[in-house]
């Protein structure tokens, strides 16, 4: 392991427990299944129930790419089994309106030899 992973590690499961808020993650499992039939392509889909801090992104953040509605969601990887978070996948937040599926529009990921926390900017669909 190195000192990242032994330093920063430990810090954002306990962080995102507290603070967080109940939501899911929506891993689009590659690759999906290609029935010569229909000539169609099926993804499997593996959900998580997680914990995640909403942020609302910073004008400097929009970069030309972001909208006004996106919005950042930081996550340990400890609840998602330790993967990596792709643009394919998805998070079903919760809104007063009710849940709305999220697109994965960009991930940071912080890490040492290990992911020790992600940044997820996404798009309410």
């Amino acid at each position: 392991m190195s000192l990242a992973d032994d330093t920063f590690g430990p810090l954002a499961g306990p962080l995102v427990a507290e603070w967080g808020s109940t939501c899911q993650y929506v891993r689009v499992n590659d690759p999906g299944v290609y029935d010569p039939t229909t000539g169609m392509v099926t993804n499997t889909e593996t959900v998580y129930d997680v914990k995640a801090v909403m942020l609302e992104l910073e004008p400097v953040e929009y970069e030309g790419v972001f909208q006004q509605a996106d919005f950042k969601l930081i996550i340990d990887p400890g609840q998602i089994d330790n993967g990596y978070i792709t643009t394919a996948d998805r998070f079903v937040v919760p809104f007063p309106s009710g849940n709305k599926n999220c697109k994965v529009i960009d991930v940071v990921t912080y890490r040492g030899d290990n992911p020790i926390s992600f940044e997820v900017v996404v798009r309410p669909q």
